[in-house]
């Protein structure tokens, strides 16, 4: 704006504010999904579908706060949406790289099709979106 020119890559890959316990429920995830594909056997399937049904139950958390009108905003007060996942006005955020957001989403999805169907394909889905977010993790530093 005004002869300036945007960074490209900021434009491409923005941070999104995420709710932290969200976020700490995908991490849970994330780190089930690791002990599942090392040892895919019924207790590591088990303890993944457990961080699954928290993580979904956060998430049913902020839609129920994104639906409701409570907090709905008003002059001076940032709108709802301003954090993905958030449960109040006051939720905790964490800046998280657009392209961890994107590979968290894609594993999220995978894991969930691994868990309903744990054919080859789908276990390998899992195992190629876990190693596509460990990637984007360790490109986007420490958070």
């Amino acid at each position: 704006m005004f002869g300036r020119h945007p960074d490209k890559e900021a434009s491409e890959n923005p941070e999104a504010a995420v709710e932290v316990h969200l976020e700490w429920d995908i991490d849970a995830v994330q780190q089930a999904v690791v002990t599942f594909l090392q040892n895919p056997n019924d207790g590591a399937r088990q303890s993944l579908l457990t961080e699954l049904e928290k993580l979904d139950n956060q998430i049913d958390l902020g839609d129920a706060y994104a639906a409701s009108v409570v907090d709905s905003p008003i002059f001076g007060i940032a709108p709802k949406g301003a954090v993905l996942g958030e449960t109040s006005s006051h939720s905790m955020a964490e800046e998280v790289p657009g392209p961890v957001v994107r590979a968290q989403v894609t594993l999220v999805r995978a894991a969930k099709t691994a868990i309903r169907d744990p054919s080859p394909g789908a276990i390998g889905e899992l195992r190629t979106a876990s190693d596509a977010l460990a990637s984007v993790d360790s490109q986007s530093g420490p958070a």
